[in-house]
């Protein structure tokens, strides 16, 4: 963020009086940092190679989530007819089998009468 011009005089003023009443505190200030403000504190920053770095992992990282995508298997796709609700036969045919069939004998016959 730049300064404006009046900022920046009144500035000036202020580091001019500091380095009139304490010259020590003054120099300690000014081994701070020197040179423009908004300048970035490492040079090599500025070029071209960090932004070519940052596009590369972006590219890879968006071929990798295209890849997951393409080869996680999708979910299986409800047939064309509609199914038949939980818990029942697909059959409408209420009889049993013969094999399946427990013998219970007459219904009229008490148990256990000889």
């Amino acid at each position: 963020m730049s300064l404006r011009e009046h900022e920046r005089r009144i500035l000036k003023e202020i580091e001019r009086q500091l380095s009139e009443e304490d010259p020590d505190l003054a120099g300690r200030m000014e081994s701070f940092g020197a040179g423009d403000p908004d300048a970035p504190a490492d040079p090599s920053l500025a070029g071209w190679r960090p932004w070519v770095a940052c596009g590369l992992i972006a590219a890879v990282t968006a071929g990798l989530l295209v890849l997951l995508f393409v080869l996680t298997p999708s979910t299986p796709q409800p047939p064309a007819s509609t199914p038949a609700p939980a818990g029942t036969s697909e059959s409408t045919d209420d009889t049993v089998p013969e094999a399946d069939r427990v013998d219970t004998g007459p219904a009229s016959e008490p148990v256990g009468s000889p």
